[in-house]
């Protein structure tokens, strides 16, 4: 029972972080993201945390970066 709540705040602690982490690269970058978008980076990050490296993931984070920077740059 315990190492099962020891690994529900293992990923707690890196939802925490990776949402503080999303946030700031908003922030870094003058972007308001709607909540969707926040949890969508958030959850992107986590699987990358969780599970590593990967193409598939690359392909994720580049196409998040270009819908990011389509939808809230490009709108400046």
């Amino acid at each position: 029972m315990s190492n099962m709540k020891s690994q529900e705040e293992q990923k707690m602690i890196i939802r925490q972080s990776q949402i503080k982490l999303a946030l700031d690269y908003f922030n870094t970058c003058s972007v308001c993201p709607t909540l969707t978008d926040l949890i969508k980076t958030t959850t992107m990050l986590e699987d990358y945390i969780t599970n590593g490296y990967s193409k598939d993931m690359v392909n994720k984070f580049e196409k998040l970066d270009s819908y990011i920077n389509q939808q809230y740059k490009n709108n400046k």
